[in-house]
């Protein structure tokens, strides 16, 4: 059986919640990183967000473009479904994907 998780949105109405990996994903579409500058997302567990976005050295017009969609998902999205992403040694998730990969 098919679990999807759900959420509260502004309006009171409930919403599918967004995989970290679709985050990332869609944070990587959406600014297009040079080859082999990484998106990283990163578990925040108990904050609100409860994910915090990160990546590699780009041009300043790139970084601004990571920036506004980051700020973005932090507002319509701030809550990611993590289930799908293994636990590190450190206890917290993380998920980093190439640009060559963003599409997958």
């Amino acid at each position: 059986m098919l679990f999807e998780a759900l959420s509260t949105n502004h309006n009171g109405g409930l919403r599918v919640v967004k995989t970290a990996k679709e985050l990332v994903r869609e944070i990587g579409m959406a600014v297009q990183p040079p080859e082999g500058v990484a998106i990283v997302l990163t578990e925040d567990p108990g904050a609100l967000p409860n994910w915090v976005a990160g990546a590699g050295i780009m041009e300043a017009a790139l970084t601004d473009k990571f920036s506004e969609k980051v700020a973005k998902l932090r507002n319509t999205d701030p809550n990611a479904d993590w289930s799908e992403v293994d636990k590190g040694p450190n206890e917290m998730r993380r998920i980093v994907k190439f640009s060559s990969e963003t599409m997958d």
